[in-house]
């Protein structure tokens, strides 16, 4: 099973292989946006991503060029968790 690492909340995760990023986030109980329903149209889910994951999509590089989202950045509704990751986003804190 892959393990996220959530940072800065200091969140670490077992997810099972194959999990949408953005579903894995929400159960560890972090914030994040989602106006499109999952739908990469408003890439809102932008979040910075350390590890082996799928290329970029067509259609997740021009959903972000469109929406002004920082190149770097990768939309968690297009990823599927495979292999180890850490994650990050500024607006998450650190854990108490």
């Amino acid at each position: 099973m892959p393990t996220l690492r959530l940072n800065p909340s200091g969140i670490v995760l077992d997810v099972p292989k194959g999990t949408l990023l953005i579903d894995a986030i929400r159960s560890a109980g972090l914030p994040i946006a989602r106006a499109c329903g999952d739908d990469l149209i408003c890439a809102r889910c932008g979040v910075h991503v350390e590890g082996r994951v799928t290329r970029e999509s067509t259609i997740e590089r021009d959903t972000k060029q469109r929406n002004r989202v920082p190149a770097e950045l990768r939309l968690a509704c297009a990823l599927r968790v495979n292999h180890d990751l850490v994650v990050s986003a500024d607006y998450w804190g650190s854990k108490t």
